[in-house]
């Protein structure tokens, strides 16, 4: 019996560690248009070779799944002002999976497809778009 106990105690720290890793994307919108980012599931941290940054806000570049059934966008612009702080060293970006339709014959049938769409960024407090806006 005491062989099982260690390994789900650790198992338990692990998950809570997890757990608590993520806790700050929940409550947060996005300062321009009010949308909620979502939470655990839809954010997550980048690797700051998939960010550019310009003068007007910054450029992501996303690997996307092959299986998708619609081209994605090669890049996202994000505005300056839509940029938040994160609590960390790092940029995180929070995004969805959306469903839109499209007809195929005129006024008769739609075509579904689906498309990541980002609704919140988070960039480290030392660039400058957060020196600035805060």
């Amino acid at each position: 019996m005491r062989q099982f106990q260690r390994p789900i105690a650790l198992m338990w720290l692990v998950l809570a560690n997890d757990a608590n890793a993520h806790d700050w994307y929940t409550g947060k919108t996005d300062p321009v248009l009010q949308y909620d980012c979502c939470g655990n599931k839809d954010c997550h941290p980048i690797d700051s070779d998939v960010v550019r940054e310009t003068k007007g806000g910054y450029y992501v570049r996303l690997p996307r799944p092959a299986y998708m059934n619609e081209p994605q966008e090669a890049e996202w612009f994000i505005p300056r002002e839509r940029v938040q702080a994160a609590p960390d060293d790092r940029y995180h970006i929070c995004e969805r999976l959306m469903t839109f339709y499209r007809t195929i014959t005129p006024h008769m049938k739609f075509e579904a497809y689906q498309r990541f769409r980002w609704t919140c960024f988070f960039a480290p407090r030392g660039t400058s778009s957060i020196a600035q806006a805060r």
